[in-house]
């Protein structure tokens, strides 16, 4: 190999090494924001309830294309609540079961335990 061909090469190399770098530095600094995603299963009718599945189906997408991370997804009523283990498919939300009336109290204690939470409601506008 001639002198120019290894310069072409350790030039192209280090360029390459170097855009590794910086854009490994770059996911490092700038993580995707992380969100909980809070659910009011209270009765809906089934129109509502296509929607927030597809609400949930779309930052579902943006979770597996590393735009956001969900941290946890609660579903509430005014049952109860339960933090669902994993990460549900669209389907699955898609199949809960709505129930009961809506309880704000509980939404707002939710809401402000999760600061960083996204809810998908019913009762939302």
């Amino acid at each position: 190999m001639n002198k120019l061909n290894r310069k072409l090469l350790t030039t192209l190399g280090l360029g390459w090494l170097g855009f590794g770098i910086v854009g490994s530095a770059i996911a490092f600094a700038l993580p995707p924001t992380q969100v909980t995603i809070l659910i009011d299963r209270s009765f809906c009718p089934q129109d509502k309830w296509q929607a927030i599945a597809s609400a949930y189906g779309d930052l579902y997408q943006q979770h597996q294309n590393r735009d956001v991370q969900i941290k946890e997804v609660v579903v509430f009523g005014d049952l109860g609540q339960e933090v669902l283990s994993g990460l549900p498919s669209p389907d699955t939300v898609r199949s809960l079961n709505t129930y009961g009336r809506s309880n704000q109290e509980r939404q707002k204690q939710l809401q402000n335990s999760y600061p960083q939470a996204k809810l998908l409601s019913c009762q939302s506008p």
